[in-house]
């Protein structure tokens, strides 16, 4: 039996052209209109229609999560970077869930620039620059406090988040479920 053995040069050009055909129908699933359609229904929490703000970062992040230690709470990405020390992402957006108020002043304050419209996905199909993506509540959710300070949900809570933003992805839960769990209780019944 023969193998065919590439070289690495292959393997990237494979790899680039993969990544340009997964682009290409991600791009398209997401201009559908079913897609938008199945967004009312699927239950996803953090990226709400009518909730969700993004903003580019004027500091860098670690003083962005700083400043905003204590006054939102953190899920996906963020969240699993702050607890476990390893995201899921690529462009390392700030997620979380915040107030109005603390939007706003976030912008006074010039830790981000004045709100833009968000996108309807957290996993773009280009590169991008992180940004702040924040679901504005008036109720945050269920939270616990980290040595830190910082402020993250819970995991049933983190897994409702994962799968309405970026879909069924037991590749990511399995990784995350031993160490988040370690530092961040199952069930939150209560806010913080």
């Amino acid at each position: 039996m023969k193998t065919d053995v590439l070289t690495t040069a292959e393997r990237f050009r494979r790899y680039q052209r993969d990544l340009r055909a997964y682009r290409q129908r991600s791009l398209w699933r997401r201009s559908h209109k079913r897609f938008r359609r199945d967004l009312v229904v699927l239950p996803h929490l953090f990226l709400a229609q009518g909730q969700v703000q993004a903003a580019d970062p004027c500091e860098p992040r670690d003083d962005v999560i700083k400043a905003l230690r204590g006054q939102a709470v953190w899920t996906l990405d963020t969240a699993a970077r702050l607890t476990c020390g390893f995201g899921f992402l690529t462009t390392q957006d700030l997620t979380g869930y915040m107030s109005h108020a603390t939007f706003e002043w976030a912008a006074r304050k010039g830790l981000i620039q004045p709100k833009k419209p968000s996108s309807i996905s957290v996993t773009p199909t280009w590169s991008r620059p992180a940004m702040l993506i924040a679901h504005l509540t008036t109720e945050s959710p269920p939270s616990t406090a980290l040595d830190s300070g910082d402020l993250v949900v819970g995991w049933d809570r983190l897994m409702a988040d994962v799968k309405g933003t970026i879909g069924w992805r037991p590749d990511v839960l399995t990784r995350l479920e031993d160490s988040y769990l370690q530092v961040v209780p199952r069930n939150l019944t209560h806010a913080r």
